[in-house]
């Protein structure tokens, strides 16, 4: 083995030129109305079945992750003055769970809502459809990123809810 041997040359990747303008407007830009809509929409069809007295255990889920999503929100400082209204609302929707288990003995009953908790929940949606319209799409990521390390780190199970309503296929 000969001693020498000229020395590696250290690994310098080749410079690549990204599009900081095309990056920064994209991140930086707001949400379209489908995408909006497409966050929004299990989240109303949930409230709509706690609501009506027919929600099951997994519309109970997306409601309390949209509440996870909106305190992660309230963190980041972009729309602030909100938390005791997203507390009121976590408290609701403990209440609720912890009346349809109790109910149904260690199971999950379906339960009917009282009036406060209805008025609680919609004002829930309305404040978080207006956090939803004041984040950019890189905020609103980092916020849903935020909630599910928050809902993973306290050893609860995570779903994420791509769509509800399931299309049929032709066949």
């Amino acid at each position: 083995m000969t001693r020498n041997k000229k020395p590696r040359r250290p690994y310098r990747p080749r410079p690549v030129t990204a599009h900081t303008m095309t990056l920064a407007l994209h991140y930086a830009a707001k949400p379209a109305k489908a995408d909006c809509e497409e966050v929004l929409a299990p989240l109303k069809t949930a409230l709509r079945a706690l609501r009506e007295g027919v929600a099951i255990e997994y519309q109970w889920s997306i409601a309390a992750g949209a509440v996870n999503v909106a305190q992660a929100i309230e963190q980041q400082g972009v729309v602030t003055g909100l938390h005791g209204h997203l507390q009121a609302a976590e408290a609701t929707l403990q209440a609720i769970y912890d009346r349809a288990i109790r109910l149904g003995g260690g199971r999950w009953l379906r339960v009917t809502l009282y009036g406060h908790e209805i008025e609680q929940l919609q004002l829930f949606f309305e404040l978080h459809e207006f956090q939803i319209k004041q984040l950019g799409r890189a905020e609103f990521l980092a916020a849903i990123d935020a909630a599910q390390k928050q809902i993973i780190g306290e050893g609860n199970t995570l779903t994420v809810v791509t769509d509800t309503q399931p299309e049929r296929l032709a066949a």
